[in-house]
């Protein structure tokens, strides 16, 4: 019995911008129907979503690890895109201490020596408040590198980003708070006293 093979073209398109097209291959076998290609690629597409938070990082190998860790989950590859995603979310942490080291008093040698949970206690009156109580984010991470098969941490994945876009969300506008603040000093303090003007 021979079995009729089809391969279908579909280009979807966005209602509010037509410009916005994705376009699916098809192989249609019978009674089986299979995406064999598609453009733009789900990592593409993940990948615009984190373009905006790649700019809040302040280090290039941050953005690059966050984009390789979403285009990893979006071929499937669990395990892999949890370590990108653990290795930004370490270096969120040691950049507040290096933030905060003169203030608080300790050096950077005791510090690396403190498993990441006495870490974000150790850090907690400068974290921001979403991250001090969800600290056990780096252990579903380490536990998806070292226990979990790729489709469970592909499955955790989403929510973990959504954790690191919110604490990126969070420290992105703190800065811009701190900066406003400082802007409004300046200009207050570059006011002549009235003693100035006699």
């Amino acid at each position: 019995m021979i079995k009729h093979q089809l391969v279908s073209y579909v280009q979807i398109s966005c209602t509010r911008n037509t410009d916005h097209q994705i376009d699916f291959i098809f192989r249609i076998e019978d009674p089986l129907i299979q995406k064999i290609g598609q453009f733009p690629s789900l990592a593409d597409i993940a990948n615009d979503e984190s373009r905006r938070y790649r700019q809040a990082l302040d280090r290039e190998e941050d953005g690059a690890e966050l984009h390789r860790a979403i285009g990893l989950a979006a071929h499937g590859v669990g395990v892999g895109s949890f370590v990108y995603l653990r290795r930004v979310f370490e270096r969120l942490i040691t950049h507040r201490f290096k933030e905060f080291e003169d203030q608080e008093g300790c050096n950077e040698a005791e510090f690396t020596k403190l498993r990441m949970e006495e870490k974000i206690e150790f850090l907690k009156g400068h974290l921001l408040d979403f991250l001090a109580r969800n600290k056990k984010i780096y252990a579903i991470l380490s536990k998806g590198i070292h226990e979990l098969q790729d489709e469970e941490c592909v499955g955790a994945f989403e929510a973990l980003k959504h954790a690191i876009f919110f604490i990126l969300d969070e420290d992105k506008h703190k800065m811009e708070q701190l900066e406003l603040r400082r802007k409004a000093e300046q200009a207050i303090a570059s006011f002549p006293k009235d003693e100035d003007k006699q």
